[in-house]
């Protein structure tokens, strides 16, 4: 079967050709890679000098994760059988596209997609799961067809997270891959600070903050999951204290944005990297 990768990218060239590099040198490596460039202001077009084989995508202007995916799963569902998504600083075990393939074609059709199993993960045959990440995930262009491509106007954060929903819902199931991992994963946009002892995790960013709890809140009220609404309000408390009164009304903003459905783009929030 043929598969297509998808890259959305900004401002990341360094960290992006590790990622492109490390997905050529799989023992099953994609057929096609797409790379969708946000609008970066660093070089990210040389790419295609250091990478020939790729296909370079430069977007007029920033349209976020959302925006990203949304232009490269509409060129990859035409192009091939089976997408494969990738943030522009993740690295995969060798095999990594491989097994996920593999588990995919055994699943059969009910298997709309497959996962890299996160690192706690301890199970030893595919399982399951309600949801996925973009990175790291092997969907099929059959569910392209059925379902379309993601909300674009969520712009940053959960767009993934209604994806899959709307996959599930659609009567496709998605599956962690044992046999399939990552190397490496950033978290570098998260502070982690105490909370009675216990580690908590929030955006550094009050842009990230913003559309984090937007987003949150809208896709929760669009599938019916109230009491994520009323977790995510509860986790803001949580977090007061370790955050900037700016971050504070950023978070805030987003939850009245989310409640009021006012998605895109929004111009208080400028995006930094």
């Amino acid at each position: 079967m043929k598969i297509a990768c998808v890259i959305p990218t900004y401002n990341n060239y360094a960290s992006l050709c590790l990622t492109v590099e490390n997905l050529l040198s799989q023992t099953r490596p994609p057929d096609i890679v797409y790379i969708i460039d946000n609008a970066s202001a660093d070089g990210t077009a040389e790419i295609k000098k250091r990478f020939p084989g790729v296909e370079y995508v430069r977007l007029a202007e920033n349209q976020g994760s959302a925006g990203g995916y949304y232009e490269g799963i509409k060129l990859a569902g035409e192009a091939a059988d089976l997408v494969f998504l990738s943030d522009d600083d993740n690295l995969y075990r060798p095999d990594a596209l491989e097994q996920l393939e593999k588990g995919l074609l055994k699943l059969g059709g009910r298997a709309g997609a497959v996962r890299c199993a996160w690192e706690a993960f301890k199970g030893k045959e595919p399982a399951e799961v309600p949801d996925a990440l973009w990175s790291g995930a092997l969907i099929t262009s059959a569910v392209v067809k059925k379902i379309g491509l993601p909300l674009r106007e969520l712009f940053l954060y959960a767009e993934d997270v209604e994806y899959f929903r709307r996959m599930r819902r659609s009567g496709f199931a998605v599956y962690v891959i044992p046999g399939a991992g990552y190397l490496k994963r950033y978290a570098g946009h998260k502070m982690t600070s105490g909370w009675f002892g216990r580690p908590t995790h929030a955006y550094r960013d009050a842009f990230r903050l913003y559309y984090a709890f937007r987003n949150e809140i809208y896709v929760s009220r669009l599938y019916g999951a109230w009491w994520k609404v009323f977790r995510t309000v509860l986790y803001l408390f949580k977090i007061l204290v370790f955050l900037s009164p700016s971050s504070v009304l950023a978070a805030l903003d987003g939850i009245r944005d989310g409640f009021a459905g006012r998605l895109g783009k929004n111009g208080k929030y400028h995006i930094t990297r």
